[in-house]
């Protein structure tokens, strides 16, 4: 923006739309409306990787300080938000409601993947959580028992970490 419309700006009767924010506005809506998955998945995650906050301090331990922490968070997250949306259909078909969970969770996650290459986060680090979303949102057509099952006994094998290695 050049100087001369930086003088107007401020005094314009329409207000300014700030862009950067509109995607940030929509994810928390979206994580609000379907009763915070994400806020589950990093509890479910800190419950899967023992993670117990110090006596000390009371803080928690980074779950990407774990080995597969960050995958296992994303798992998680994309496992707990197609759940959420899946609630959301409970009217609907078994199939209808599966496929609104799983292409919904990936949506948000690639909106949430966006916001992060946007503000400076390495392309191939959000390419791989994304694809662990991907795997959780699949591992949400199973119960949750088994969704862990599956992220402990086979997916953690080939999944990326989601760390990216300078």
């Amino acid at each position: 923006m050049n100087n001369f419309s930086k003088q107007f700006i401020s005094k314009s009767p329409f207000k300014q739309v700030n862009k950067s924010n509109i995607l940030s506005n929509i994810e928390h809506k979206a994580e609000e409306f379907l009763g915070f998955p994400e806020e589950k998945a990093r509890n479910r995650t800190d419950k899967e990787l023992n993670i117990k906050p110090d006596p000390e301090t009371g803080l928690m331990k980074a779950q990407n300080s774990f080995p597969m922490g960050d995958a296992r968070r994303h798992y998680n997250a994309g496992d707990e938000t197609s759940r959420a949306i899946q609630d959301k259909f409970k009217y609907f078909g078994p199939i209808t409601k599966a496929v609104a969970g799983v292409v919904g969770s990936n949506v948000g996650g690639l909106i949430h993947e966006a916001q992060n290459i946007k503000s400076g986060r390495p392309i191939r680090e959000s390419i791989e959580d994304a694809a662990n979303n991907l795997a959780g949102s699949i591992g949400s057509l199973f119960t949750r028992k088994t969704s862990k099952k599956l992220f402990d006994n086979f997916y953690k094998k080939i999944a990326p970490d989601g760390k990216v290695k300078n």
